[in-house]
């Protein structure tokens, strides 16, 4: 039988971003290595020929084939695609139409390493695109891992095994401890406490009894459950998650990026200034030099060399772009949503306060009482018990052989007396007298020792200590809402949300109701950025305009539906990577403008004929050196120290503006 450790280890498949690998199809792996073999030989030929000029200048007629052929090779893919972009109509894939442009205008000049490195930067910027959208699959197939593989059905008696998809509604289940819950039902028979936390998110076990539900996906950790299925197949929590995520990955739309809207008034203005300049002075090495010195190096490396840049400091922050194409979307956020479970908090339940209801009795007489029966225990309660008594150094007997009653509590056996952890329920039906203490809420639990009530242990889990600060340095920095979705109960989620300076909360909320959440905010005008670790955040994280999956041991699940991983429980890195977007924005803009300027006066010399063909061969590579370079401060990004504040981009800056009229 599945040990309760192995089964809820089971059930929170996660993995250290580092180490996540989007899987592979035959037919994935066959499409990358037909595009990529092209591109490497166009590489390979490409330095051969520069190496045969370097070693035989004098024979040229060997290399310029060779890196013709490179250049040739690299293209392929581009010029079908933009030729193709071209006829369409409307037309479309203008960035691949400024790309031949390009390469027409150096191959026309003899500029072959121009004409291969351009298309080799767009061709890589498509395969890493390609790549973040196998994430989805990936949180799909985590999904369907989630699942049972087999169910114990009930018959006229008997058991029977049998696939869960064989289960009908009405049926009864039996569900063993340790087992995966295979269909949502309601319990008949049977106490346990069940791992709800990738379907709901709550760090507490539940304590389920007859009349409570229990949810597919979730584990059984020590009791024997029979169970009436209520939802089964695609009808279950866990089977509308997986259409849903389906769903939304079907219908997300692709990122209009900023290359495009320049290349969609910049081609056609290109072409006109050649064609006019050809009919007013009939003069074709005038206009050849206009294509030329208009070749948009400048403008198409401006997003890849910047987003490349990005990426590369990005990592040494901690944080793993999966897709590029974030680093412009990101800038738009306006609302950010964070899951408040292992996010906000740390996942983990730890004493809070020690009440005492017994005269005679000390705080830490209770925490030992509580350790005692904790220590075979992995219930949560039990560990976060241990773990006190540990900070406080209190000494205990470790009582290994301890009786646990699935979903009332522990009890210990010692040679000074019976000690009791538990729910106020189970210690009255043993007999213990609860008349005149208080009723406590909350998690937590009571403390006995034979007949005498020692107190009672009030647990929670606790916000993160960088989370309020964090919070506010998004503000500061353009978010204008911020939203804390969990499926813990509402009291809980109110005292964090007000604890940690978020505007709004949501309590109590499945994983479907987290997507339609954000799908409501986006409707209403916003940008959405969804900020979670586990199972339950998938599907908002999916539908989220930009998807954050953040702590050292992400689930499988999140990470596979996220454009962003942080490799850092530290919720500081979510402002860092905010300045680190709209910094790699503002360079990809300040790339393009600057580049665009540069070539519009080459242009007008050319055009005039203060350059020939061959001068402007000679300077239309100046933009692209601009760009590069411009492109490598981003390599310099950092972390703001105190004493420098942070990056003020527009959005902040607007932000500013708008709280000191507000002061005013």
């Amino acid at each position: 039988m599945t040990s309760r450790r192995e089964a809820t280890a089971m059930m929170n498949p996660s993995l250290s971003p580092m180490d996540y690998e989007d899987p592979l199809t035959i037919e994935e792996q066959r499409s990358i290595a037909l595009r990529l073999g092209p591109l490497l030989a166009g590489v390979g030929l490409l330095g051969l020929g520069a190496l045969h000029r370097s070693l035989v200048p004098d024979q040229d007629a060997i290399a310029s084939p060779m890196q013709a052929l490179a250049a040739l090779l690299v293209s392929i893919p581009i010029l079908r695609k933009g030729i193709d972009g071209f006829l369409a109509r409307p037309p479309k894939d203008l960035t691949e139409q400024l790309v031949v442009l390009a390469i027409f205008a150096a191959m026309a000049t003899g500029d072959f390493v121009t004409a291969t490195l351009v298309p080799l930067f767009l061709e890589i910027g498509h395969l890493f695109e390609e790549r973040s959208s196998r994430g989805a699959r990936a949180a799909i197939e985590g999904i369907r891992n989630l699942s049972a593989k087999t169910a114990t059905k009930l018959a006229d008696g008997h058991e029977e095994e049998v696939s869960p998809e064989a289960i009908e509604v009405g049926d009864q289940v039996l569900i063993r401890p340790g087992e995966i819950v295979p269909v949502d039902g309601t319990v008949v028979s049977g106490r346990s406490s069940v791992d709800q936390a990738p379907i709901t998110g709550e760090s507490l076990y539940e304590d389920v009894e007859p009349g409570k539900p229990v949810y597919s996906g979730t584990v059984n950790l020590n009791g024997l459950l029979r169970v009436t299925a209520t939802g089964v197949g695609g009808q279950s929590v866990l089977g509308r998650v997986l259409a849903l995520l389906r769903e939304v990955e079907a219908s997300k739309t692709p990122v209009l990026r900023l290359l495009e809207r320049y290349a969609a008034v910049y081609l056609p203005i290109v072409l006109a200034v050649a064609g006019v300049t050809l009919f007013t002075t009939g003069d074709l090495d005038r206009a050849i030099a206009v294509l030329i010195v208009s070749c948009p190096c400048a403008l198409v490396l401006a997003g890849p060399a910047a987003m490349v840049a990005a990426m590369t400091a990005s990592t040494r922050l901690s944080i793993l772009i999966k897709s590029p194409g974030f680093l412009e979307t990101v800038a738009d956020i306006d609302t950010l949503i964070l899951d408040k479970t292992g996010t906000v908090t740390t996942g983990a339940l730890t004493l809070n306060e020690i009440t005492t209801t017994a005269e005679g009795v000390c705080k830490k007489s209770v925490v030992r009482g509580a350790a005692i029966c904790g220590y075979s225990s992995l219930h949560p309660v039990s560990r976060a018990a241990v773990a006190a008594a540990a900070e406080m150094g209190i000494e205990y007997a470790r009582i290994e052989n301890a009786r646990e009653l699935p979903g009332e509590g522990v009890e210990a056996r010692t040679e000074d007396g019976v000690y009791r952890l538990g729910r106020q329920g189970w210690l009255e039906a043993e007999g213990l007298d609860f008349d005149g203490h208080a009723a406590i809420t909350g998690p937590g639990a009571w403390v006995a020792k034979d007949d005498q009530i020692l107190g009672y242990l009030s647990l929670v889990d606790r916000p993160r200590e960088e989370a309020r600060d964090a919070i506010e340095m998004t503000r500061r920095l353009g978010i204008r809402r911020t939203l804390l979705l969990t499926g813990d109960r509402e009291d809980v989620a109110r005292n964090v949300a007000e604890e940690l300076g978020f505007d709004d909360f949501v309590a109590e909320v499945l994983p479907e109701q987290k997507l339609d959440i954000v799908r409501a905010e986006q409707q209403g005008g916003h940008k959405i950025m969804m900020v979670g670790d586990g199972v339950n955040d998938a599907l908002a994280l999916s539908g989220a305009d930009v998807g954050v999956a953040v702590g050292i041991r992400i689930s499988e699940v999140a990470l596979g539906g996220a454009d962003v991983a942080l490799t850092t429980p530290d919720l500081g890195r979510i402002p860092i990577m905010l300045r680190l977007a709209e910094f790699t924005r503002w360079m990809v803009i300040l790339n393009a403008v600057l580049g665009t300027a540069f070539s519009v006066l080459m242009m007008a010399l050319a055009s005039t004929g203060v350059i020939d063909p061959l001068v402007g061969a000679l300077m239309h590579n100046a933009g692209s050196l601009f760009v590069i370079l411009n492109s490598s401060r981003i390599l310099r990004f950092s972390q703001p120290q105190e004493e420098r504040g942070p990056y003020v981009g527009p959005l902040a800056r607007e932000s500013a503006t708008d709280e000191t009229k507000a002061a005013a």
